[in-house]
């Protein structure tokens, strides 16, 4: 099947594609928003489903808007920007509505919505690829179901910093790549850019040349390289993420570890998580520590705080994060699914990756902890785990979803359960 159908757009699936209701039955589409009546081309069969390369629209919804990007529909990454705030805004509560329903407690709760004032420029953090092949050099972000990269030469979501720091490496590297790799791009010291580049192959000795002259010149703050198997990084500058915490003192990490992309609604995602995990006086368990975004708020107010995470670079920043504020805790080096405390806490704080914690969400139930609270960046996984703790007696009592990532189909929800 490789056809052209006509249909109205009935729905946006989680990853933000057009559901257009067509005679040969649902067919995802991009670039699309619900009510428009659309056509769409190149229709096949992939993965089980029906899906169409691309979508003209008949019909315009009001609630379409001028996207800010010229490769929009090209990149993958931004599928809402399409969309008016609003709009958005419902489509991503509707994915915390529809990970909760049916969960004891659930009816009860009061859907909490943290939006975001900056809609561009408010990435401070980003993962690209590259790729050189028979069509040159393709330096940007993966589109989904492709193994293509988009080729992206600027873009509207990144701080300004990182994308002026992006252009820089872009036109120094181009023609001194091999093969293919990961680039990682994150704010550092002195309100500028730094990168850290990975490759399983080789790369040019010219490309090292190139990384040391930005940071020479001032255009990067720091850069790592580690490729062709190499162990560790070739490093220049200063090659640490350095951000401003939720606390407003400089939060130093990894730049290919994980940490929040968007300051303004980071500091709302803290405040919630203190406000629902109460740590004050208490003993504290959080897992998946990272750079210490969240530790170091609970460690100024917990008893005590025992922190786990499993890359020691991330932890060992975590450490630093609370020696530099004179704070205290205890930091472990461990894989948090499988880690099993001596004591039960009197609450635990876990912010786990997208494929959620059902190892560590059954510990705890074993331990009995009797309040947890949970930062998910994936509803679906959340959902998972969620019934995993409700099927062992515990009750939803709260649930936020904040507006991390403006134009995109992802957010970020904080919710509490606690033992009935």
């Amino acid at each position: 099947m490789n056809e052209t159908l006509e249909g109205t757009v009935r729905d946006l699936s989680r990853f933000g594609e057009g559901v257009v209701k067509t005679e040969q039955g649902m067919v995802f589409a991009p670039g699309v928003l619900p009510g428009e009546r659309v056509t769409l081309d190149r229709v096949k069969k992939q993965g089980g489903a029906l899906r169409a390369d691309r979508a003209r629209v008949l019909d315009a919804s009001t609630q379409r808007v001028e996207p800010a990007c010229p490769i929009v529909g090209r990149c993958g990454g931004c599928p809402l920007m399409i969309a008016t705030a609003p709009l958005q805004a419902k489509f991503k509560r509707g994915l915390l509505e529809q990970a909760i329903a049916g969960l004891p407690g659930a009816d009860g709760v009061m859907l909490g919505w943290i939006g975001a004032k900056e809609r561009l420029g408010y990435r401070r953090r980003a993962r690209m690829g590259w790729q050189v092949g028979g069509r040159g050099l393709r330096l940007g972000y993966h589109p989904p179901r492709s193994d293509q990269l988009a080729d992206v030469r600027s873009c509207a979501v990144l701080h300004p910093v990182l994308d002026q720091g992006f252009r820089h490496v872009r036109r120094a590297v181009a023609g001194h790549l091999a093969g293919k790799g990961e680039l990682n791009l994150a704010m550092g010291e002195g309100d500028r850019a730094v990168v850290a580049m990975r490759s399983d192959e080789m790369q040019p000795p010219e490309l090292y040349r190139l990384l040391e002259s930005l940071v020479q010149e001032g255009m990067l703050a720091g850069a790592a390289l580690r490729a062709g198997g190499a162990s560790t990084d070739a490093t220049w500058g200063e090659p640490r993420e350095k951000r401003e915490g939720a606390d407003g003192e400089p939060l130093w990490g990894t730049v290919a570890g994980f940490s929040q992309a968007n300051d303004e609604v980071n500091r709302a995602l803290v405040g919630r998580v203190l406000e629902l995990a109460r740590p004050a006086g208490r003993h504290v368990l959080e897992l998946f520590s990272g750079h210490g975004n969240l530790t170091v708020a609970l460690a100024r107010e917990a008893e005590s705080l025992l922190a786990i995470e499993l890359d020691e670079a991330a932890a060992e920043a975590c450490r630093e994060n609370l020696r530099a504020r004179g704070l205290s805790a205890t930091v472990r080096t461990d894989d948090a699914e499988t880690y099993r405390p001596q004591t039960a806490p009197e609450v635990a704080v876990i912010d786990p990756p997208r494929t959620g914690a059902p190892g560590a969400v059954k510990r705890l139930v074993h331990l009995g902890v009797p309040e947890i609270v949970y930062v998910s960046c994936d509803p679906p996984t959340l959902g998972r785990d969620l019934k995993q703790l409700t099927d062992a007696g515990y009750e939803l009592t709260d649930a936020i979803a904040l507006d991390m990532f403006p134009q995109t189909a992802h957010l970020e929800v904080v919710v509490r359960v606690e033992k009935t």
